[in-house]
């Protein structure tokens, strides 16, 4: 799935720069045929699937209150017989005819296409995505305002669905104590959206993007609605500290007593070499890549392909977000980007060509694709990746 299956208005080097974890988006008809990515039917499908559900992957909500699982839930066992809730299908009906919303969570990872848009949002942000599928009722509001700690693509599949977007946004949000939207009462959330900064009506193909912390909500204005909404949870700060901790354990000063709390000048010593200890090893490049490495496994985590019978292993590139220029310069080419030039033979330009006007790439289908070039390939991509103009993620 490419980038232009969501936006078609702007480009993806302007959404990067101006939108993200920025400012709210709005595009009318971008995503055609929307059918393609989910409908009612296959919605159907998927609740009508008892045994994928309990009370941890199925939510309702109604008057901006989300539901104690008891209410429509009854004690069963999952598929490995372990006793927990699992939806009691006469309560779900009955919730949903009172107006009550069904939210089946976490289905990109038994849905290809939502699947492979969740892969997309996870390249483009570089971190974990998942996505939600909500179903709702004409004039029933199923949340209240609030805000979000993961920015937030929402596709309108079905029906109509009116979004208020308030001026208000809780800045750097992120699921920690004191900052969750839970931590906050009705009032102030109230106190703190603002007045609406926008109000918008979603139909089939609508997309809506919101970076986190901007308050929000929602209204079906038809007879029923159904959206996805995928939700990226970037990686922040605190996690580069967790995992600056192994490297920690193994420094010596660092695993030095701190001075008495009364040795007064002792401690702030202490305290300000400690930080300037840390500061070197932050600074350290094998640091730095390990953080990458992280990051990239967070992107790779819904990287599967399995042809079998054939096992033969398959291997999986990304290609960049950054600005690469592929040119011809008379037998021969080059591909430009930020601090590197390649030449590329005249044979190769084609491969090039395809790669970077890709997201993903497989080997599997750049071989089948350019057959003649395949002995070519180990020194061509290897050069693309010392380059960082592909990222291999997979195999």
């Amino acid at each position: 799935m490419q980038f232009e299956n969501f936006f078609k208005k702007i480009t993806r080097d302007q959404f990067l720069s101006d939108y993200w974890d920025k400012a709210f988006y709005f595009e009318e008809g971008a995503f055609d045929p929307v059918d393609a990515l989910f409908s009612w039917d296959q919605m159907n499908d998927l609740i009508n699937r008892s045994k994928l559900w309990n009370a941890n992957f199925m939510e309702m909500a109604v008057d901006g209150n989300v539901l104690p699982s008891e209410q429509y839930c009854r004690p069963g066992r999952d598929r490995r017989g372990a006793n927990l809730p699992v939806p009691d299908p006469e309560r779900v009906r009955f919730l949903m005819s009172k107006g009550a919303s069904l939210v089946l969570d976490f289905i990109e990872g038994i849905h290809p296409s939502v699947q492979d848009a969740t892969r997309f949002i996870e390249r483009l942000t570089g971190t974990h995505a998942s996505c939600n599928a909500y179903c709702s009722w004409k004039s029933v509001q199923a949340y209240h305002s609030h805000f979000d700690t993961m920015c937030v693509f929402a596709i309108q599949i079905e029906g109509e669905k009116t979004w208020n977007i308030y001026q208000g946004r809780v800045n750097e949000a992120i699921d920690v104590p004191r900052v969750r939207p839970g931590d906050f009462s009705r009032e102030q959330h109230d106190q703190q959206k603002g007045p609406i900064l926008k109000q918008i009506v979603m139909r089939p193909g609508d997309v809506l993007y919101l970076p986190r912390g901007q308050y929000h909500d929602a209204m079906t204005t038809d007879t029923a609605s159904l959206h996805l909404s995928f939700g990226a949870t970037y990686v922040d700060g605190h996690a580069s500290l967790n995992m600056l901790m192994p490297f920690l354990h193994q420094d010596e000063f660092c695993r030095k007593r701190i001075p008495h709390f009364d040795d007064g000048q002792e401690l702030e010593t202490y305290i300000t070499e400690l930080g300037q200890n840390v500061a070197e090893h932050m600074a350290r490049p094998e640091f730095h890549q390990q953080i990458r490495g992280y990051l990239m496994s967070q992107v790779a985590d819904k990287v599967v392909r399995h042809t079998l019978p054939d096992r033969t292993p398959d291997i999986y590139f990304m290609v960049t977000r950054r600005p690469v220029k592929l040119t011809r310069r008379g037998p021969a080419a080059s591909l430009s980007g930020e601090g590197f030039s390649l030449d590329i033979a005249k044979e190769d330009y084609p491969v090039v060509e395809h790669i970077v006007g890709s997201e993903e790439i497989w080997l599997s289908d750049l071989r089948a694709a350019f057959p003649d070039r395949v002995p070519q390939f180990e020194a061509l991509l290897g050069a693309l990746v010392q380059n960082g103009v592909i990222w291999r993620l997979r195999g």
